[in-house]
C-alpha cells in the first residue's frame, strides 16, 4: 500500500515549518537533516528530496521574508525625499518583522545564518540599501546611533518572550508610533 502524499508544495513547506521549530531550538547548526525528517516522522530522503542541504532549508526560511523586504525597500527608494524614504523603509521593517516573527525568532543572532547570509552579496547589498534609507542623506552620530537602537529594537520586540502575549497589530502599532520618536532628526 502506497503511503499517503502531501500536495505538491506541501513537503516543502512542512519541511520549513519543522526546520524553523528545530532551528529555534537548537540553532542551525545544532539541527540536521536527519533531525528534522524525525521530526515529520519521514525518512532523511524525503527530506533531501526537497532540499539537497540544510543552507538550502535557511535561504527558503529566508527567502520570503527578503522577498517582503527587497519590495519595501524598492518602494521607499522611490518616494520623493529623504523623511518620506525612511518612514516607507520604517514602515516595512517593522511590517518584515512582525510578519515574520517566528522565523526571525528561529534564526537570529545564529551564527550559522550570518554566514549563510554573507555568502550571498545580494543579501548584504539589500540591507546596506536599507540602511542607506533609514540614515538618510549625511546622517549625523545620532541619527547612525538611533538607527542602531531602533533597527536593533524592532527586531528584538519581535522575538522578546516578555512581549510573545502582545498580538501582532499591537506590536505593529507601537513599534510605528515609537520608531519615529527615535529617528527624529533633532
Amino acid at each position: 500500500m502506497a503511503r499517503p502524499q502531501s500536495p505538491r508544495g506541501q513537503g516543502r513547506r512542512r519541511v520549513i515549518d519543522a526546520a524553523v521549530e528545530l532551528f529555534a531550538e537548537h540553532g542551525v547548526r545544532g539541527t540536521s537533516l536527519q533531525m528534522i525528517a524525525e521530526h515529520l516522522g519521514v525518512t532523511k530522503a524525503a527530506v533531501y528530496y526537497q532540499f539537497h542541504a540544510k543552507e538550502d532549508i535557511v535561504l527558503a526560511v529566508l527567502e520570503e521574508a527578503l522577498e517582503d523586504m527587497a519590495a519595501f525597500v524598492s518602494a521607499a527608494e522611490a518616494e520623493p525625499s529623504p523623511d518620506a524614504a525612511a518612514t516607507a523603509a520604517l514602515r516595512g521593517l517593522v511590517d518584515l518583522m512582525v510578519g515574520h516573527r517566528k522565523a526571525v525568532a528561529a534564526l537570529m543572532r545564529d551564527p550559522e545564518v550570518e554566514r549563510i547570509m554573507a555568502a550571498h552579496a545580494d543579501l548584504d547589498s539589500l540591507v546596506g540599501r536599507l540602511t542607506a534609507l533609514l540614515l538618510g542623506p549625511s546622517p549625523t552620530v545620532r541619527r547612525r546611533i538611533a538607527v542602531s537602537v531602533v533597527g536593533a529594537g524592532v527586531a528584538q520586540a519581535g522575538i522578546d518572550p516578555m512581549l510573545a502575549d502582545v498580538d501582532d497589530e499591537t506590536l505593529r502599532a507601537q513599534l510605528l508610533e515609537l520608531g519615529p520618536t527615535m529617528l527624529a532628526r533633532g
